[in-house]
Formats: C-alpha cells, structure tokens, sequence
C-alpha cells in the first residue's frame, strides 16, 4: 500500500513539473475523453442498427480519412498563420461539436456522411492541440508528457461499463443518442474554458508574427520540409512507423466490436468490458512501469511496443465463441494495452524531439497527411476483407505492427547495437 501511494504521489509530482498549457490542457481532458470513450464503443454497432450496412461503414471511414488527407496540408500553415489556440478552439467546435450534433439526429448513410465530413476536419485542431501540448517542454518533458496524455485517456475509458450499463437498460440506440449529445456539450464547454485559460506557446507567437510579416505561410516553407523529412533517415523511419501504425489501428478498430457482437457472438453489454480492461491495465501500467521507461532508450522501447501489438493482433486470429476464445481476447487486450500505451508514449516524443521548432508544425503536418493519404482507402478496404473473411482485417493489422516492429528493430540495431539486457 505504501508502494502505491509513493507511485501515485510520484504520478501526481511529474504532472505538477511539465510545462503550463500542457498541464491545463490535460487538467480538463476528461471532457473530452470521458463521454467520447462510452460514446465510441457502440458508434459503429448503433450505425448499422441505424440501417447503414457493414460495407458503408468501411466506406465512412475511407470518406474519413479522405478529408483528413485533404485537410492536412493546410494545418501547418494554418496554425503557424493564426496561432495554435485560434485554430484549436475553432477547429474543434467544427469538427467535434457540429459533428456530434449531427450524429445526434442522423437517421440514414447520409446523414452519418454529413458527420464524418465534419469530423475529417479533425486534423487541423488536433495539429493545434499537439504544438500547444508539447512546444515549450524539453526533450525527456516530451514522454512524461504523452504518458500522462494516455494516462488521462484511459482514466476516461475506465467509464466504458456505464456505457454497457445504459445499453442494458435503455438499449443500445437511446444510450447512445443520449451519450453523443452529452459529449457534444461538454465538448463545447472544453473549448471555451481552455481557450480562456491556455497561452499560445512562445513557438507559435513567433511564428505568427513572422508570418503577419512576410509570405513564409505558402506552401514553399511546407514543401521545404517535405525535403528535409525525405533527407532524413531517422525521421522518415519514425513517420513510417506512425503511418503503417496507423494503418493497422483501422484494421484491426472498425471492425473489432462489430466482430466481438457477430463473429465471438459477445452480449452487447459485455462489450464494454474489453476498453475498460484496456483502461486500467493502462492507468496501471503508467502509474508503476513508465517512470522507469522514460529514461530508457526511446527507439527500443518503441519497439518492445509494437511487437506486443502484433502478439495481440494475432491473438485475435485464433480466438473461438467460448470461454477459452474469451479468455485469449482477455490475454490480447492486456497485450495490446501495454504495447499501446509504450507506442503513443514513445512515437510523438520521438517524432516532436527530431525535428526542430521551425519544421515543427509542417512536419506534423506531413506526417498527418501521408496517415491520411494511406490509410484513405483501408477502410473501405477492411469492409469489403471483413465482408470476405471477418478474420482477415485483424491478420492485415497483425501485418503491419509486425512492419512496424521489424523497422524499430532495425533503426535500433543500425544505430546502436541491439541488446535484451540494454532494453
């Protein structure tokens, strides 16, 4: 018990050291996390009861990340433009409060379509909410800082049973009607109270006033960094990782609840217990492991991330309907909690801590639009997989967390040496 208080208290003092505006931005997360995890659990489940088929699903998510990729390119420029806080607080009123509204009343595709074009809009505030969570924190800030972000997320998805809880006693559709609504609302509260309370960072008061200035806002200077990030081994090798990680996300998300309800024959309400699982493995983990990882060497705990994503992965192909396929998919959630939340602490602070303030935000915004550009067609792509085979989406996920493995392991192995006893 002692032990555990000192490692909270520890968790705690680590959050009161890192800069400001991160520390207020993840002070009111929950708003966002909270009602956004009950809410996502069910969202595919609740379309398809909506009447949208299996394949427009896959579709939606396609159309998704095409508005990503569109977008992309012009969230470097905008933020660098107008400000990191501008951005954030009218990015996210578009395309998190318009796009919960409209979820909120859609009947049919076309509505769920109107949505989805609204939250592809999502880049553009997220670049924002990046630059202004970690510019102005050292190097070894960076990981306390992502770790605490996942820390913040999970304590949200610890509410997931409640979610299960209301599907049980209202169903599945008038609970998440109810919860969407709410996370719109509180959505809007959250922008407006951070807005007040945040500073822009010292990089982007510099930035903004250089570009009032001059024409350093066109895409020459984002073009410029296109350059520098293909001349750079490193990086390109992190922004890689980033992308095909990304990759195997949407694989192996759009359609893991839909297949726990229709290929494990999983209660609906039973559901929600893999992200709350997920969760306080999570909160568990950060809180006990990850001061003692973030001094370790960036590269190789990346890669002892990705490769317990891939064993969960494939832990996934040979669950069965049962008691033992439930227990694997127990075992695979454990894995995949932990690998993931090594990779989300890891990969932004290795990618934030190789460029420099001034390719900063263009490098993000390159690395957000390659995501986009090569994950645009994986959904429509898991759709028509899922339709051939329900087990094919995750063995492709499986594929490309073990790319991402192996791509670690080189970078580590060509820079250094790789060594078990070193890791």
């Amino acid at each position: 018990m002692i032990k555990i208080k000192a490692q909270i208290e520890q968790m705690f003092a680590a959050f009161k050291e890192i800069n400001p505006n991160a520390r207020k931005i993840l002070l009111f997360e929950p708003l966002f996390a909270i009602p956004y995890s009950m809410f996502i659990i069910y969202s595919s489940i609740y379309m398809t009861r909506m009447g949208v088929k299996d394949y427009q699903i896959g579709l939606l998510s396609t159309i998704l990340n095409l508005m990503m990729l569109v977008t992309s390119p012009f969230a470097g420029l905008l933020v660098n433009r107008f400000g990191r806080k501008k951005v954030l607080l009218i990015g996210d009123f578009i395309s998190w409060c318009l796009y919960s509204y409209i979820f909120f009343v859609a009947k049919n595709f076309e509505w769920f379509l109107i949505a989805t074009l609204f939250n592809g809009l999502m880049r553009i505030p997220e670049l924002a909410w990046r630059l202004l969570l970690m510019e102005d924190a050292t190097e070894n800030e960076r990981v306390a800082i992502y770790s605490v972000t996942v820390f913040v997320w999970n304590v949200g998805s610890l509410f997931a049973p409640l979610m299960g809880l209301l599907v049980a006693k209202f169903g599945l559709i008038v609970a998440t009607k109810s919860v969407v609504l709410i996370f719109g609302i509180l959505v809007n509260v959250l922008i407006v109270v951070r807005h007040l309370v945040t500073e822009e960072s010292s990089v982007g008061q510099k930035l903004v006033e250089e570009n009032n200035n001059s024409d350093n806002h066109k895409f020459s200077e984002w073009l410029d960094s296109a350059k520098y990030m293909l001349k750079n081994k490193d990086l390109l090798l992190i922004v890689l990782v980033v992308i095909f990680g990304n990759i195997a996300l949407i694989f192996r998300d759009t359609y893991k609840n839909i297949y726990l309800s229709e290929g494990l024959k999983y209660p609906d309400d039973i559901i929600s217990v893999f992200p709350t699982l997920w969760s306080v493995v999570t909160v568990v983990f950060i809180v006990f492991f990850m001061p003692k990882l973030k001094d370790k060497n960036h590269d190789k705990m990346l890669f002892w991330g990705m490769l317990l994503v891939t064993i969960s992965n494939t832990l996934i192909l040979i669950a069965k309907p049962g008691i033992f396929g439930f227990l694997l998919m127990i075992v695979s959630t454990i894995l995949a909690s932990i690998g993931a939340t090594i990779y989300y602490s890891f990969a932004d602070a290795i990618l934030a801590n190789s460029v420099d303030d001034q390719r900063r935000a263009h490098v993000f915004s390159i690395s957000m639009f390659l995501m986009s550009l090569f994950s645009m067609p994986i959904g429509a792509i898991a759709g028509q997989c899922y339709s051939f085979s329900k087990l094919l989406p995750f063995g492709l996920a499986a594929f490309f967390t073990l790319l991402c493995t192996i791509l670690m392991y080189k970078k580590v192995r060509r820079t250094e040496g790789f060594s078990l006893k070193e890791s």
